[in-house]
């Protein structure tokens, strides 16, 4: 089949087709564009649409690969319109790891009814997977594993790979058990190759094999994966028999899934009940208001240190340069908070190392106040302020804001990780409002020390 990528074109094409209700056009189209594509088309498309499309495909196995691709809220509605009957032929064409994302996002009745209906064999697979959370490795590994005994050559695992090559998803490595499943070691597929076919695999295998449990959190698959440079990571239990295996596709999925969830934490935007895509309006302004009302909080109190000064100090002549000094300690502030969050969550950053990190932040920090204030200063004394103390007042207090802001930025979330909270759900909201608070305390405070007030 000749295929071509989804482009906005694409998705074009189909919705004016299906306006249309040109049934052979969607076909022709639908034949030489991917699977996944197709679901990420419907994903932009009305209910109506997405439900006409679907019915448009024919073939149950393309059905079935839609139908794994999609997201979850998406596999709900188009499965909220089939038999239990249609669900379950589409289960059975699907890998284990797909078929149990489908079941896990089906209404629970439905996912009763199903399950008792599956076959034996899949039946088994996804009951296995759905055991475990499915944020974790065990929630979303393959149990479908190439393995050989320890006592077989490459000869024999290359035999057993071309005969049953077909029923493995994807195959990376030859994983080597001993008689009782207990992984021993791993071979490459390259250098299952090179090597003689009577060389016992046990001669070439790698025995310090990088492998998790099943209740890893899905990030720190991810992170070996990364850091290691594998391909698959095998799943084992607590005597190390092997279980199944997370492929690098995976954990793609998880990256981007887990990089986006943390941006919108961050931002304090999104909770893990409300899709923000397709939430109501009163469910996405109660996810927004929560951490605005600790921003506010802050906001409040900074008012009333600001009324704490109005009598020691001209609030008239400093009040203008107010947003510029709280603005960039606040930026800077947040960018170091970003760095800590996203080392925190790649694993580039231990809380063993929160020390190292935190000074290397407060030294960028310095710089950049002692750059900006010198440069504010220099602002005030050439556009002729009233008093020369005045640019002194404004550069030092930037100086001190933004190493402030830096050290606040690289600490507070790695003492909310420490405490056992998301860094990414609280630091945003915490950062701005503490910043904002000792940027004015600062502020007023050199004021008084400098101009005498």
């Amino acid at each position: 089949m000749t295929t071509q990528p989804l482009h906005q074109r694409t998705e074009a094409i189909l919705r004016r087709l299906l306006r249309k209700r040109a049934a052979a056009g969607v076909r022709k189209v639908l034949a030489k564009t991917r699977p996944e594509d197709v679901a990420a088309a419907m994903g932009v498309m009305t209910h109506a649409e997405r439900r006409n499309l679907f019915k448009l495909i024919d073939d149950y196995d393309t059905q079935a690969q839609v139908l794994s691709a999609m997201k979850r809220d998406l596999v709900q509605e188009t499965t909220r319109e089939m038999t239990e009957e249609h669900v379950v032929e589409l289960l059975e064409r699907m890998d284990p790891d797909d078929a149990t994302d489908v079941v896990e996002a089906l209404p629970d009745e439905l996912r009763a009814r199903v399950m008792h209906n599956l076959s034996e064999e899949p039946n088994d697979e996804v009951s296995e997977l759905l055991a475990w959370p499915s944020d974790s490795a065990g929630g979303i590994m393959s149990p479908l594993v190439f393995k050989m005994p320890e006592s077989a050559t490459c000869g024999e695992a290359i035999a057993a790979l071309q005969e049953s090559g077909e029923s493995f998803e994807t195959v990376f490595y030859v994983y080597v058990v001993d008689s009782r499943d207990k992984l021993v070691g791993v071979v490459s597929l390259r250098t299952l190759l090179v090597h003689p076919p009577r060389t016992p695999l046990v001669s070439i295998m790698e025995s310090d094999v990088i492998s998790v449990g099943p209740r890893e959190d899905q990030e720190e698959v991810a992170r070996y994966v990364a850091r290691y440079d594998l391909l698959a990571v095998p799943v084992v239990d607590e005597d190390r028999r092997l279980m199944g295996i997370v492929t690098v596709d995976d954990v793609v999925d998880v990256i981007r899934e887990e990089a986006a969830e943390d941006m919108l934490l961050m931002a304090g935007v999104q909770q893990p009940d409300v899709d923000i895509t397709r939430g109501t309006t009163w469910s996405l302004a109660r996810v927004r208001a929560g951490w605005l009302l600790a921003t506010t909080c802050g906001g409040v109190l900074a008012d009333r240190v600001f009324h704490l000064y109005d009598e020691a100090v001209p609030i008239a002549v400093l009040a203008g340069m107010i947003p510029v000094v709280m603005g960039i300690g606040g930026n800077v502030g947040i960018q170091s908070a970003t760095l800590a969050v996203r080392g925190l969550a790649t694993g580039t950053i231990q809380l063993s190392g929160a020390w190292t990190f935190a000074l290397r932040e407060v030294r960028v920090g310095v710089l950049l106040g002692f750059g900006y204030g010198t440069l504010l200063g220099l602002y005030g004394l050439f556009t002729g302020w009233p008093d020369p103390l005045l640019g002194l007042t404004v550069g030092l207090s930037v100086v001190l804001s933004i190493s402030f802001a830096s050290i606040v930025g690289s600490i507070l979330p790695m003492g909310l990780h420490r405490l056992g909270v998301d860094p990414a759900v609280a630091t945003g909201p915490l950062v701005t409002s503490t910043i904002d608070v000792t940027g004015i305390l600062v502020y007023f405070n050199v004021a008084r020390l400098i101009l005498g007030m």
